[in-house]
């Protein structure tokens, strides 16, 4: 963090808000249903902080979260009340934004707002709001009846993938469990091996830190999980969350393997997300490669992450 930011991440915290962590994931997890984006469940909240240095506080029962990323202005998520509150977004933008003046930041930055929570946003009254998204944010959502119909020229090699890793007598899969979650630091550790540890934490952070505390805050009775072992070692894991009847998460995952991460989502989506309407696979953070890898999975809906910036009118 820079000298503002760290002004500003000392203020917050004089002021009652409080570090984000895995400590947190039970406040968090109370807020989470009312959204469809990966970055709004308690999970990634939880997983991520360390990365973003977040900050929270209840706001008269709105959970208001800053967050303070290299690179990036500081801003804030605002996850709504539980129960009917007398105090309005209004109010809460209000708040936020006198705090953000009183810490010495430029304006108050809202972010990961779904576009049909944008309109509520964009009619605050009072400000200046510049509204913007940008694809590196977007998250890729799949039907799971589109990606498990391998029908037609455009599936060919998908279906030709997944048909081989099917036939190989020599792969298997095995769940991913409480007694067996520190797997999955094994598989990260050894994928970790082969790659720039300075090219993939310019996305987000170093992601072997928050798998640690993925596997923490692991329970087998919230989320869902698949091994891949390929001549009985394990190659690959894969860790998600079928929240409700609507929306399903493909949190962590990798294969050591390259070709054998499409056949491991395949299952994961037929064995456990099958019957839910969609499943998040987050957003490509920018990244060339994981981008060209997320749009030919299959087909796929774009849900936009919106940025409102708030700076208040002059009198």
């Amino acid at each position: 963090m820079n000298e503002q930011e760290s002004r500003a991440f000392s203020f917050f915290l004089k002021n009652g808000f409080i570090k984000a962590d895995k400590e947190s994931f039970p406040v968090f997890r109370k807020y989470e249903s009312c959204s469809v984006l990966e970055e709004m469940s308690a999970t990634i909240v939880a997983a991520w902080s360390f990365a973003y240095n977040g900050l929270y506080k209840l706001i008269h029962g709105w959970l208001c979260s800053v967050y303070f990323y290299e690179g990036k202005p500081v801003y804030f998520a605002i996850h709504r009340p539980l129960s009917l509150s007398e105090y309005s977004l209004q109010r809460i933008v209000d708040i936020l934004y006198d705090l953000c003046m009183e810490a010495g930041l430029p304006f108050l930055q809202v972010k990961f707002i779904e576009e049909r929570r944008l309109c509520e946003f964009e009619a605050i009254k009072g400000y200046e709001i510049k509204t913007e998204f940008f694809d590196s944010d977007t998250e890729y959502a799949y039907r799971p009846s589109d990606f498990l119909n391998l029908s037609g020229n455009v599936n060919m090699s998908k279906r030709h993938r997944i048909k081989k890793c099917s036939l190989i007598e020599k792969m298997t899969l095995f769940p991913v469990t409480n007694d067996n979650i520190h797997l999955c630091s094994v598989i990260q550790t050894e994928w970790c091996g082969a790659k720039e540890c300075s090219f993939c934490e310019s996305f987000s952070g170093c992601e072997k830190e928050a798998l640690n505390i993925m596997m923490d805050i692991f329970d087998d009775r919230i989320y869902n999980g698949l091994y891949l072992y390929y001549e009985n070692k394990a190659i690959g894991y894969a860790i998600g969350e079928r929240r409700d009847q609507n929306i399903s998460f493909l949190y962590f995952g990798k294969t050591t393997i390259q070709n054998y991460f499409v056949y491991l989502i395949y299952k994961m989506v037929e064995l456990y997300f099958s019957d839910a309407v969609y499943f998040n696979m987050s957003e490509d953070m920018g990244n060339a490669g994981l981008r060209l890898f997320k749009t030919h999975l299959g087909k796929y809906i774009a849900w936009r992450k919106y940025i409102c910036t708030f700076i208040k009118k002059r009198l």
